[in-house]
């Protein structure tokens, strides 16, 4: 555990800064929330400010913050610490703010990871979560059970309840730990069973605009700028859309395109076998094997057949998936 004890030389500091993504996801404000307690009481530090750039967050999000505001106005600090974000372009507005900073700090758990801080704690597991939780493990840290929820939210978000993403057996672990504090069927349910009306009109346009090639192993869908006009829809409409498509049988490698601000994002899925985060890393995105986004100011069949070359060099290539169920 002796990798994770990262913070021995944070016993002086005065002010650190948290800082996830553009348009956090569950597991990006659950480990920042869970990291900023552990700071703040392990190591007395009155300043750990939490900055994320954001249109809005999902109302199901607010429980993750409780009383915590996030995007404060920003000030310099002496520690910034880059969260579950693959690439300082992935930082937004506050990609400033980490570069200023004296010293710099990634934790992050995507294999596309570029490794911009002057410490780097990176690996390929289920979630930043499962890092933070492996962090508070390492310095005997007591975890309130606010936060074993918050980190099996993480968890479960960033693998849609254990079907994609890097989780093993101490994933699962750390998650049967949660358990045992956790209300975790209402935490399920909040993150993961809980789409509004919007959500379920914008998975039927891409639905519709679905087109499937290779006998069904390629998927490709999308929603277009007037479509989403058109259904006044926010970022966080289309969270757990792809999802839901790649659980269609016999797909293998699956794209969903659809509006941010005036780009797009390029969201993939891939079975077991195949891979995804190269595509991603590709065009400055980040991910895993099985899911993996960037963002792209091209036109949206531009996009498309790019994206559609990559698939069908992977779909020519034998896998070693077995096609045994047990």
């Amino acid at each position: 555990m002796k990798k994770y004890k990262i913070f021995d030389d944070l016993a002086l500091t005065k002010s650190v800064c948290l800082i996830g993504h553009m348009e956090p996801d569950a597991d990006a404000l659950c480990s920042m929330v869970v990291l900023r307690d552990f700071l703040v009481r392990y190591f007395n530090i009155k300043a750990v400010d939490l900055f994320a750039e954001c249109e809005s967050l999902p109302n199901n999000y607010y429980p993750i913050l409780e009383n915590i505001k996030i995007n404060k106005p920003i000030k310099n600090y002496e520690v910034a610490i880059m969260m579950d974000t693959p690439n300082i372009d992935r930082l937004g507005n506050y990609r400033e703010l980490f570069e200023k900073a004296k010293k710099k700090i990634v934790i992050d758990h995507h294999k596309t990871n570029t490794y911009s801080g002057d410490i780097n704690l990176v690996e390929d597991v289920s979630s930043t979560c499962e890092i933070v939780f492996n962090i508070l493990k390492a310095y005997k840290y007591e975890i309130s059970k606010s936060n074993f929820g918050r980190i099996y939210a993480g968890i479960i978000t960033d693998t849609n309840n254990f079907v994609v993403g890097n989780f093993n057996s101490k994933t699962l672990e750390i998650a049967s730990k949660c358990m045992k504090y956790i209300d975790y069927k209402k935490i399920y349910k909040n993150f993961l069973g809980n789409n509004t009306l919007r959500n379920m009109n914008l998975l039927s346009l891409a639905i519709q605009n679905i087109i499937t090639l290779e006998d069904g192993k390629i998927i490709i869908t999308h929603i277009t700028h007037e479509q989403a006009r058109r259904q006044r829809a926010h970022f966080n409409d289309y969270m757990g859309i792809i999802n839901k498509i790649s659980s269609i049988s016999g797909s293998k490698l699956i794209l969903f395109v659809y509006p941010r601000d005036d780009e797009y994002y390029v969201s993939m899925r891939a079975d077991v076998g195949y891979d995804v985060a190269i595509i991603a890393k590709k065009y400055d995105g980040g991910g895993h094997a099985g899911a993996a986004a960037y963002i792209s100011d091209k036109d949206l069949k531009e996009i498309e057949k790019e994206v559609l070359v990559e698939f069908f060099n992977q779909i020519k290539k034998p896998t070693r998936q077995s096609t045994k169920l047990f």
